[in-house]
């Protein structure tokens, strides 16, 4: 998912550092989704079918289209209950997805978490840069006190 023409690489670990984050942030999204639609699926086991299917005609009345199960909370736990996606969306009232809405939609989910993943990774190599120059300054003045 990379969009750089020329390869990042580590030769010093011999990895592909592009790779590397991809397979990270792949990993995370997939954690995330399936914590979303557990979480999803605990609060909403009582629910009949049919509050099922008002939740989802809500939810696509807000945006104006029919969504995506990726872009719905619980959106496999909803498809999983409800069937076929494109049937519920006719039975909505809204036209079944194009077929490049739900690569659209994983995109989006994609670059949010890759986002989220370097600005933590950002904030960790802050973190080890700041207690470095504290141990640098500790050791300092330890040095000129002696």
């Amino acid at each position: 998912m990379s969009k750089r023409k020329g390869k990042n690489l580590n030769h010093a670990r011999n990895m592909d550092i592009d790779a590397w984050r991809e397979r990270q942030v792949i990993s995370r999204l997939k954690a995330r989704l399936a914590e979303n639609n557990r979480q999803f699926a605990l609060e909403h086991a009582g629910d009949t079918d049919e509050q099922l299917r008002e939740l989802v005609r809500r939810k696509a009345a807000e945006k104006g289209r029919m969504l995506h199960p990726l872009e719905l909370p619980g959106g496999d736990y909803l498809k999983s209950r409800l069937g076929d996606w494109n049937r519920l969306a006719v039975m909505i009232g809204y036209p079944p997805l194009r077929d490049r809405q739900g690569e659209r939609a994983y995109r989006r989910l994609f670059d949010r978490e890759a986002e989220l993943f370097a600005q933590e990774r950002r904030a960790r190599k802050k973190e080890k840069r700041m207690k470095a120059q504290q141990k640098r300054e500790h050791s300092r003045a330890i040095s000129e006190s002696q």
